[in-house]
């Protein structure tokens, strides 16, 4: 997939509001595309997939991309971020607010984390917080 057509998915995935919400940070309108897992980390085929992108408010700097970037472990958490070493589409996210981890789908859907995706996120020392 190229880099139009993975954003083309995330923007609609995400209807322009801001697919991370952290409370007291999100401005609500989705401005900037996160790669969960860093574009100088990823394989060719991992650097534009939708399951590796979301829509956020906010720069590098301000918003929930901000946020993100500046508490990196509860990004890693929380699934917003994807360590090096992890494949993008075995990664549950806390998708706004959203109590159950979600998984993010190569068609732009998202879907609740099965009991088992849950344990993989467990056995890797992983937890959803904020």
């Amino acid at each position: 997939m190229n880099e139009k057509q993975a954003r083309a998915i995330v923007y609609e995935r995400s209807n322009g509001i801001c697919e991370v919400m952290v409370p007291g940070v999100c401005r609500g309108r989705a401005t900037n595309y996160q790669h969960r897992k860093n574009r100088s980390q990823c394989s060719r085929g991992e650097r534009w997939m939708p399951e590796n992108g979301l829509h956020v408010c906010g720069s590098g700097t301000t918003g929930c991309h901000g946020w993100i970037h500046a508490h990196p472990e509860k990004a890693y958490a929380n699934g917003w971020m994807v360590k090096a070493a992890l494949d993008p589409r075995q990664v549950p996210v806390r998708y706004r607010g959203q109590a159950r981890p979600q998984m993010l789908e190569s068609d732009g859907t998202v879907r609740p984390a099965t009991n088992g995706e849950l344990i993989n996120l467990l056995a890797l020392g992983m937890g959803v917080q904020l």
